[in-house]
């Protein structure tokens, strides 16, 4: 009985310390702002086995849902209609004034 113990606290402890991990590298890409830190965040995942469960998934499942908005947020628009980006020292568009 006291075998099973240890066995089961020394599996769960090892699950742990990879959810942990892969915990703050899913924090660290959501906290990014553009796509090429959420990818050297990406780099931070260990490239040893994991072990996957359960919890695993989900935390990686997020980490790629927060990666997937840092580019859809980064993809220029193709609406034609949408208004294009202008930088804070350039000129109104020359249709700006006409009605």
């Amino acid at each position: 009985m006291v075998r099973c113990l240890v066995i089961a606290i020394a599996l769960l402890g090892c699950g742990d310390k990879q959810l942990e991990t892969l915990e703050a590298v899913r924090d660290e890409v959501c906290a990014c702002k553009t796509p090429a830190c959420g990818e050297a965040a990406m780099k931070k995942v260990p490239q040893d086995k994991l072990e996957s469960n359960r919890k695993m998934q989900h935390v990686a499942h997020a980490m790629l849902d927060c990666l997937a908005k840092l580019y859809d947020a980064d993809r220029p628009s193709t609406d034609p209609d949408a208004e294009a980006p202008t930088s804070p020292g350039s000129a109104a568009p020359a249709s700006a004034g006409t009605p």
